[in-house]
């Protein structure tokens, strides 16, 4: 999780204040990109680029001060990794959305307290974590997926099979579509709701996919 101090989501707030927005660009080759937001939407996109854009999306009430946004590259576990992250200088609500641009393979990680995530025609292994707020992936090409919503809800494309997918949710829809060629090891269910499987299941396949909620629906269906 972020290192937060006390932020959270404007609302409707008339006293709320939309900093201007800052991009930037990084050069440095990476491996991964790891955004640890807070309080804001998070939108991170895949393509034939070699380099990294961001642009924050800051906000907070009148009577805080801005969030302070950093972004560093580093050696981690995932190899040379740049981490986008902000904290607040006040205890008030303060927030930052994200909209990144990557290389399409690099690996993505993406958590957020409150706010949707949507990642759209990414390579590399995604993870994306919030605590409220729908997630949403679209032409994903990822060999592993780890989708997680605790109120929100879960709908993923895939384009190509991936080797597993972990989607759950708490309380939301959880809908996964998926390559109608292969062959898929499933794993589904929810409390309250209903379950539909359509993609063609094999107890020895070798992609594996485990869908569930609490309260909602869970689907997976063929392209």
């Amino acid at each position: 999780m972020p290192a937060l101090n006390g932020c959270g989501l404007l609302g409707s707030s008339t006293h709320a204040t939309t900093a201007p927005a800052k991009s930037y660009t990084v050069t440095s080759p990476v491996a991964a990109v790891v955004i640890n937001g807070g309080a804001g939407m998070i939108t991170v996109t895949g393509s034939s680029r070699t380099t990294i854009a961001v642009t924050e999306h800051p906000s907070y009430s009148n009577d805080a001060k801005p969030p302070v946004t950093s972004h560093s590259v580093a050696t981690t576990m995932y190899g040379t990794t740049l981490t986008l992250s902000y904290s607040c200088p006040t205890q008030l609500n303060c927030g930052v959305g994200y909209t990144v641009a990557v290389p399409r393979g690099v690996t993505v990680r993406v958590s957020d307290r409150e706010g949707a995530i949507v990642l759209a025609s990414l390579a590399g292994p995604v993870s994306a974590t919030t605590i409220a707020g729908a997630i949403t992936a679209t032409a994903l090409g990822s060999r592993a997926a780890e989708l997680s919503s605790r109120a929100g809800s879960i709908i993923a494309a895939f384009t190509a099979v991936p080797d597993s997918v972990r989607a759950t949710a708490n309380a939301g829809e959880v809908r996964l579509t998926l390559p109608r060629a292969a062959v898929y090891k499933v794993g589904a269910r929810t409390r309250v709701g209903h379950t539909t499987i359509s993609v063609r299941q094999g107890a020895t396949a070798n992609s594996v996919i485990t869908a569930s909620t609490d309260i909602g629906n869970v689907t997976i269906n063929p392209a």
